[in-house]
């Protein structure tokens, strides 16, 4: 079976996916990494939406700030830009999962209800999540610092604030998206962190 976890940054995915290993064994790969994998052997020029998010990145922190704030909408598209070019290494990977017979949660940002609902021929079970509550930015200043070596452990409060809209607006998308393809969208903000984890476990794997 091919479990796909979607949602946002920042929002839990590899906390659940990491639940997932402890405690059923199963293997989890991130769409980061296949993302990565695509960057060192594909040419900008030739696939700018894989590096949209790149040259995000390189533009000075005030103009970060600016576009996630005042144009958080052009900011998801962005991602969702990033997005549709990782699924091009996502795709061939769950089809390859799948012939082979193995079980595998497939995370990351680029788990997408409008890339999901176009798998054919694939077993698989899909749950996103979000977090759409206002007290987000203390919960994404909290996780960095409690992660090693965390990039934003040495981003200003100013920055949080604007990287959490950005996370609430999209999980808005998301949830929206979810509902037009009829899948499961659980928000995190709803309850204890850890009750929520353990609801998409739940959820994802239908245990």
């Amino acid at each position: 079976m091919i479990y796909l976890l979607g949602g946002p940054p920042r929002v839990g995915k590899s906390i659940i996916s990491k639940t997932i290993t402890n405690k059923y064994s199963i293997n989890v790969v991130s769409t980061d990494s296949l993302g990565a994998v695509l960057e060192n052997v594909l040419d900008p020029e030739l696939e700018p939406g894989l590096f949209i998010v790149n040259s995000f990145n390189e533009m000075c922190v005030e103009d970060r700030i600016n576009l996630m704030v005042k144009n958080t909408t052009e900011r998801i598209n962005y991602q969702i830009e990033e997005n549709r070019a990782v699924w091009k290494a996502v795709l061939p990977f769950v089809q390859r999962e799948r012939d082979e017979g193995r079980d595998v949660v497939v995370e990351g940002v680029a788990i997408l209800p409008e890339l999901d609902s176009q798998l054919e021929n694939v077993a698989y079970r899909v749950v996103f999540i979000g977090n759409q509550g206002n007290e987000h930015k203390e919960n994404i200043k909290k996780s960095a610092q409690e992660i090693e070596h965390d990039w934003m452990q040495d981003a200003s409060e100013k920055y949080i604030e604007a990287f959490a809209t950005f996370v609430m607006e999209m999980s808005r998308y998301i949830e929206r998206e979810a509902h037009i393809y009829g899948f499961d969208y659980i928000e995190m903000s709803n309850r204890q962190f850890d009750d929520a984890v353990y609801q998409v476990v739940d959820s994802l794997l239908k245990r």
